[in-house]
């Protein structure tokens, strides 16, 4: 999959509402793809904060620069991984922090201990952890105040900086809260949507079952009556009460004929007429940008045009990449990149979605849910297959094959 040679077809002739994702290309939104990536954004946090210390401190007399400048490259250096292990990263920092503070050398700890503390109170950890930090954070404020602050202004010293550490804090439980709160709205409109799909089919369900049994009664009253005017007329005499009798019969069968015509033709209305607006390929941008938003950096790759494609068959497509990119905020840890790759063939449309997470959940991410389940039911409605299993070295895979020759429509 080369993203280069992706080419994402504009949107069938329904009219969609352009997107303005430059509103949010500024800053770094303007460096390229590669450099916006969590790692290299870690590496570029860590070497802003130690050069920009490690200047500051070399340009005084103080015969401790040296010493200074070390422990402002050794503070940095944890905030490198301090998106992948929080909790680690938080550690080093407050270990470094009170080192420094036992040679009291004034360094850079404050800052890189606010960028860790940040990450580490966005990060999900156990309750537990999360109270050691707080009582980590309230030692160190006790102990910068009790050695740094002048005396005489000490209270105020303390109430400032307990303030700027309870505000990384929270932002950083800002930051948590809407990520949760994303993938509870992604979630809450998949069930939404399933919850409108199936009782769309249970209507339809009922209504043809009202339509069969109607059917039933007009077909069975009138074949019933034509029949017992047939033997009528077999046995009269006379010729005019047998002309009569016969168009009669006659009469009833073109009654029945109406009546079957019009059931009929409610029946292909009926199917013709969506109940609810149904999202196809073309609504894949959304769902990317949905999940965007809830953190992951999804790429879609889509190779072929996808208007050919049947409307039934761009609708399983599209609750497949759904339902996966849902398992990923689900289950995954650690992700760093979701690859969703739609290929579009003479008479079949592949889809993957691959991300790189840690596993951290394979036995409730590998078996046969309802998730899973039905999108191999989706698949197999046009004689395709879907599976999904574990990825080398690490993440997690779904290949679906769908396929897109002339067949009965599924519905």
């Amino acid at each position: 999959m080369t993203p280069a040679s992706a080419t994402v077809p504009p949107a069938a002739p329904v009219a969609r509402p352009t997107r303005t994702p430059d509103v949010r290309r500024s800053g770094f939104g303007r460096l390229p793809q590669a450099l916006r990536t969590p790692q290299v954004m870690d590496v570029g946090i860590a070497v802003a904060l130690g050069a920009a210390t490690v200047l500051m401190d070399t340009q005084g007399p103080d015969a401790r620069v040296s010493a200074a400048v070390w422990w402002d490259l050794a503070l940095a250096a944890p905030l490198i991984v301090r998106r992948r292990y929080p909790t680690v990263c938080l550690a080093l920092v407050s270990v470094l922090c009170f080192g420094q503070w036992l040679q009291d050398v004034r360094a850079s700890g404050p800052l890189a201990f606010l960028i860790a503390l940040y990450t580490f109170s966005s990060s999900e950890v156990r309750r537990a952890t999360m109270a050691a930090a707080v009582v980590v954070a309230g030692l160190g404020v006790a102990l910068v105040m009790i050695r740094w602050a002048p005396s005489s202004q000490r209270p105020l010293h303390t109430l400032m900086f307990t303030a700027v550490v309870a505000a990384a804090w929270i932002a950083g439980v800002y930051a948590r809260t809407r990520r949760a709160y994303l993938r509870a709205t992604l979630e809450r409109a998949e069930t939404a949507e399933r919850d409108r799909d199936r009782q769309a089919q249970i209507a339809i369900a009922a209504d043809r079952a009202q339509m069969a049994r109607e059917m039933h009664d007009v077909i069975a009253h009138s074949l019933s009556v034509m029949i017992t005017l047939n033997d009528a007329a077999a046995a009269v005499a006379s010729p005019e009460a047998m002309r009569t009798t016969v168009v009669q019969a006659s009469d009833v069968g073109r009654q029945a004929l109406s009546e079957m015509h019009r059931m009929l033709r409610v029946l292909r209305e009926d199917a013709q007429a969506d109940l609810f607006p149904q999202p196809g390929l073309a609504q894949l941008g959304d769902l990317v940008a949905m999940v965007r938003d809830a953190g992951l950096d999804v790429r879609l790759s889509i190779t072929g045009d996808v208007r050919v494609l049947p409307a039934t068959a761009q609708l399983a497509a599209y609750r497949i990449v759904q339902e996966s990119l849902t398992n990923v905020l689900k289950h995954a840890r650690s992700v760093q990149h979701v690859d969703v790759a739609l290929t579009v063939g003479e008479d079949e449309l592949r889809v993957q979605i691959e991300d790189d997470g840690a596993r951290i959940d394979e036995h409730g991410r590998g078996r046969m849910g309802h998730g899973l389940q039905g999108m191999s039911e989706r698949a197999a409605l046009f004689g395709g297959t879907a599976v999904a299993g574990p990825s080398a070295p690490r993440g997690w895979t779904v290949r679906a094959v769908l396929h897109t020759d002339p067949m009965p429509d599924p519905q």
